[in-house]
């Protein structure tokens, strides 16, 4: 009976042992503020891409690899891998029909819905001089695309052919577009940098001069009526500081701009509340009004990677670290909890169609998504409500 009893012991533990090896595990258990949705490895790693995750219309994420695309579905399955053969340089557009288009070094390629090579347009000798830290793709006036290869802006019919290219002793380093405009950057060496608003045939609409930058980042607001400016110059003194300026769109004029002490700023995120987030010197956070650049929030949050960050239509504001994701609450600047992310979260997390999911890379090339823990979902009204959040995830299955 003995002997049975330790056996019969034994093997429960044994069975017991075996069903923790085999579920998942839960890194966010019970009372937790945060609730892991679930986590994927991806291969080749995302960390190096320098480009966040895109959700697109129809609620998909796709991933930018060194070397592929990858599209996933909203529960991390994979869909289909698509090798460029060549580093992505931007985030892909996307056409009303399904298909993805992605710039690379020299190729502008079409990825059709179901993950096979459409169009493409190339550039057989490709250049160099790319920054893949600003945007190198945009889709403006005339529904054209705008492309950044090397130093010369391309302006390209979708599935047609080139249109016109404009390339010069000074070279492009950033591109936005509306409808009616293509905005672009450009800078030459002890000369300074312009941004310029161009139409469809290439003529410049206005030009406006800055001190020379060593970064730059261009960025329309929602509802296209301010184009934002955020510089970090290559020579900084008491009179030439990082700065970002908001721009009247349409005329080039200066609406606001506002200097930071610090000596560095990272790209920014125009939000559909209204606000202007972004990080200056990897250590503090700044939310502005968008309209007046008046701060709304200022918090000092410690070994901050400088991506930009995001924010849920609760308000929660989630800010990359180096080692750490952290959420700020957006009404009052307080941290409400931080989680360690192995290899750090080097680029801004996307937010998925319901407004709450929060998808992210950590540098290791894992992708998370994430939710904070709310006692209900309905949207804040006070401190700052956040705008309307597109449900177009239910066409996810009708663009496969």
């Amino acid at each position: 009976m003995i002997i049975w009893r330790r056996f019969m012991y034994s093997s429960t533990a044994l069975l017991v042992a075996l069903s923790l090896c085999l579920s998942p595990l839960r890194p966010a258990g019970a009372g937790s503020p945060y609730t892991i949705l679930w986590q994927r490895q991806i291969a080749g790693g995302t960390g190096n891409s320098g480009l966040p995750p895109v959700i697109s219309p129809w609620g998909d994420i796709f991933l930018v690899t060194s070397s592929s695309i990858l599209r996933l579905n909203d529960r991390g399955e994979q869909i289909w891998d698509f090798k460029t053969g060549e580093r992505p340089t931007g985030a892909p557009v996307f056409f009303p029909d399904g298909s993805a288009f992605v710039p690379t070094t020299r190729t502008l390629y079409e990825i059709k819905p179901y993950g096979r090579p459409g169009w493409s347009f190339s550039v057989a000798s490709g250049e160099s001089g790319g920054n893949t830290s600003s945007p190198t793709l945009a889709r403006g006036p005339g529904e054209s695309f705008y492309l950044l290869l090397g130093k010369s802006l391309y302006a390209v019919a979708p599935r047609r052919d080139m249109l016109w290219y404009m390339g010069q002793s000074d070279y492009p380093v950033a591109v936005d577009a509306d409808r009616q405009y293509v905005f672009v950057a450009r800078t030459e060496k002890d000369s300074g940098t312009t941004v310029e608003a161009l139409d469809g045939s290439g003529a410049t609409v206005w030009r406006r001069g800055f001190a020379e930058q060593k970064q730059l980042y261009l960025s329309l607001s929602p509802g296209g009526k301010y184009l934002y400016v955020a510089g970090v110059p290559k020579t900084a003194s008491v009179m030439n500081k990082c700065a970002l300026y908001a721009l009247d769109a349409a005329s080039g004029a200066i609406v606001w701009a506002r200097r930071f002490s610090q000596a560095e700023i990272g790209n920014i995120n125009a939000a559909p509340d209204g606000l202007v987030y972004l990080v200056a010197g990897k250590e503090r956070l700044y939310a502005l009004d968008g309209a007046t650049g008046e701060e709304r929030l200022s918090t000092r949050l410690l070994d901050l990677s400088g991506a930009a960050p995001a924010v849920d239509r609760q308000g929660t504001i989630y800010v990359p670290g180096r080692e750490r994701l952290y959420a700020v609450d957006g009404r009052d600047g307080r941290l409400l909890w931080d989680m360690e992310v192995d290899g750090g979260v080097q680029v801004t997390p996307a937010l998925g169609p319901d407004g709450l999911t929060v998808y992210f890379t950590g540098g290791k090339g894992i992708l998370y998504a994430l939710q904070t823990a709310y006692a209900n979902t309905s949207p804040r009204t006070a401190g700052g409500a956040v705008g309307a959040v597109s449900t177009s995830g239910n066409l996810a299955r009708a663009a496969q």
